[in-house]
């Protein structure tokens, strides 16, 4: 992935995963379009496999769907959740290849 990024967006995508409030809320709000079955609380870390197949199961009862289509349906939600896991673990595989910028200062002042 690193091979089609700049420098800078490499480093942005650095700076966005060392803000692990950020990077933990930014998953929330991408996860919650796949994964809305009220599991996401504020003021908690989200566990992105938790619970994924009772809204699926919930919505069978009043709304009876076949077997095949309920499975078909807990399988996409599942595929999304899973490929949105891995994009994030890949986030923070990035890292610049520069060292960290310091800043030089002058000992005789």
């Amino acid at each position: 992935m690193q091979e089609f990024l700049t420098e800078l967006e490499v480093l942005k995508v650095e700076q966005f995963c060392q803000d692990k409030v950020m990077f933990d809320a930014v998953k929330k709000i991408l996860l919650s379009g796949i994964y809305s079955q009220g599991v996401i609380q504020k003021g908690f870390k989200h566990d992105p496999l938790q619970n994924a197949a009772f809204n699926l199961a919930s919505q069978a009862i009043t709304n009876p769907i076949p077997d095949a289509e309920l499975g078909a349906n807990l399988r996409g939600m599942w595929a999304g959740v899973n490929y949105l896991h891995n994009a994030y673990r890949e986030l923070e595989r990035i890292k610049s290849l520069q060292s960290p910028y310091v800043e030089e200062t002058n000992e005789a002042i």
